[in-house]
């Protein structure tokens, strides 16, 4: 059997759901870069397929594609000794296990940190953020997760045009003071006033 497919095989075993099964098809290609990395230092010591950054790059890609396709921790966990074990624990393999699973669960709690965070944006953003009032006024959550400038000033254009795209021409708006502010900014440009909500605690 070849090694991709005995890899496959075990990571399947692995799998503790339907959806670590599809996470396992979904890494295919990254995890056939992997073995590509291997197969280019066959033949050299194992000290020196270690100095190879592009071997961890490549583990650290198919830690964040496990992530994006919504690997549990347990699979990610068993991704680097199911393949010591469809190796039948080459010396290459197995000496790099150890930097290759940090790099590997590195990159797959970051992925997975950038993914909350970005479905706590997304939970913000126009239309969730906004109840409307009545025919011209509207209430705005102005509490969108992110410091950034650049990204407040986004989410807060895309809630000024969605405003005036309903008719909108007054808002209460509570939340963070940045959020606000940026809020302030877009509504202005779209000619839509602003005020504190008038249910924010005094």
């Amino acid at each position: 059997m070849k090694p991709l497919d005995a890899w496959t095989e075990r990571l399947t075993r692995a799998a503790i759901s339907e959806i670590d099964r599809r996470a396992v098809a979904a890494s295919e290609t990254a995890r056939a870069l992997v073995l590509e990395q291997l197969e280019a230092h066959r033949g050299e010591s194992a000290e020196r397929a270690l100095e190879d950054h592009d071997a961890l790059h490549g583990w650290a890609v198919l830690g964040r594609v496990l992530a994006d396709a919504g690997a549990s921790p347990s699979l990610a966990a068993q991704v680097v000794d199911a393949l010591v074990e469809a190796t039948d624990r080459d010396e290459r393999v197995t000496a790099s296990a150890a930097p290759s699973r940090s790099a590997l669960v590195e990159a797959f709690v970051a992925a997975q940190r950038e993914l909350a965070e970005l479905r706590a944006a997304q939970a913000w953003r126009f239309p969730k953020c906004v109840v409307r009032l009545d025919e011209t006024t509207a209430a705005v959550a102005a509490s969108f997760p992110d410091d950034d400038g650049d990204a407040l000033a986004r989410w807060a254009d895309e809630v000024a045009a969605g405003l005036a795209k309903m008719g909108i021409r007054r808002v209460h708006a509570d939340g963070a003071a940045p959020a606000r502010a940026a809020l302030a900014s877009a509504l202005s440009v779209a000619g839509i006033g602003m005020t504190a909500s008038p249910y924010r605690a005094r």
